[in-house]
């Protein structure tokens, strides 16, 4: 039977725990700076040991999960290698996006095995359990038996490691930071625009929530290109004309909707839209466009 502890009792460190305890593992010992947080993911999980001390952690585990923030990472790493615990054998993995298993450098030099081993996906709370592990996917970066025992643990908890170069976790980690944190920057955008014709902001933020769930939807069974709807996709001109005036007075909007309407250009797929209309919304997109003359666009821009 597998043991395991865990350092940094967040959502993470704390859905990854739940998780492994669900599938037979032995939880050994949970720590974290802030000992109510340690304390309450071990009542989370109803096992193991609480402590702010993480080089508790360093002993009687066959792996250790360090699952604090990226700033934290080395340090912890520092004082894992400084207590008393033999290494060789034993397993440590990060849970950082960003950074590579040489972070853990204190620990390999110690003889353990180390990589980075990252979720893919985002963890509302702390308590949401095994579930939130099913069918995601895992960077996984390091080498030898990190690697081999990194796989494992996808594949335990229902998902798919894919390995990366650690050159390249910076690129892959702005991805992922791109497709999940700036989704929500970028509904905020929106539901700001929808504020601005009347909509209470509570209301606006829920008429776009149907929307974006089903364009996700889309996205999981026929593909990026598939999915594309809208004017864009379409070709509709006219359309996307009235949309950058409207857009005028909300210069931040405006520009984000100029890159993605761009790339949307990029997914349309060949053949759906005549090359005149392709060419005439690249010139629109580039500013090439006549002023509408009507009311909606003025010289007093708005910055939300």
């Amino acid at each position: 039977m597998t043991s395991f502890s865990v350092i940094g009792a967040g959502r993470v460190g704390t859905s990854l725990a739940l998780a492994l305890t669900g599938k037979g593992w032995v939880l050994k010992v949970v720590a974290d700076r802030d000992p109510a947080a340690a304390r309450e993911a071990r009542k989370a999980v109803g096992r193991g040991v609480a402590t702010a001390d993480i080089r508790r952690a360093a002993r009687g585990a066959d792996i250790v999960f360090v699952c604090v923030p990226d700033d934290a990472v080395k340090a912890v790493a520092g004082k894992l290698a400084r207590a008393d615990a033999k290494w060789p054998g034993r397993v440590v993995f990060h849970t950082s996006g960003l950074l590579p298993a040489a972070a853990l450098e204190p620990l390999r030099r110690k003889g353990a095995a180390t990589a980075s081993l990252h979720p893919v996906r985002s963890f509302p709370g702390k308590k949401d359990g095994g579930h939130l592990f099913r069918g995601i996917f895992w960077g996984l970066e390091g080498e030898g038996k990190a690697v081999r025992t990194g796989r494992a643990v996808a594949r335990l908890l229902g998902g798919r490691a894919i390995v990366i170069k650690e050159k390249d976790k910076p690129l892959y980690h702005a991805a992922c930071s791109l497709a999940s944190n700036a989704l929500v920057s970028l509904e905020s955008l929106a539901a700001a625009l929808l504020e601005s014709t009347g909509i209470e902001r509570k209301t606006a933020e829920a008429v776009l929530v149907p929307l974006v769930q089903g364009t996700l939807q889309n996205v999981k069974k026929i593909g990026l290109a598939g999915a594309l709807t809208g004017p864009v996709s379409r070709g509709d001109v006219r359309t996307v004309r009235e949309h950058l005036a409207a857009l005028d007075p909300y210069p931040a909007q405006e520009r984000i909707y100029v890159a993605l309407a761009k790339e949307a250009i990029r997914l349309i797929p060949g053949n759906r839209v005549p090359a005149g209309r392709i060419r005439a919304l690249k010139r629109l997109l580039e500013g090439k466009r006549p002023p509408l003359p009507d009311a909606r666009r003025t010289s007093r821009r708005r910055v939300l």
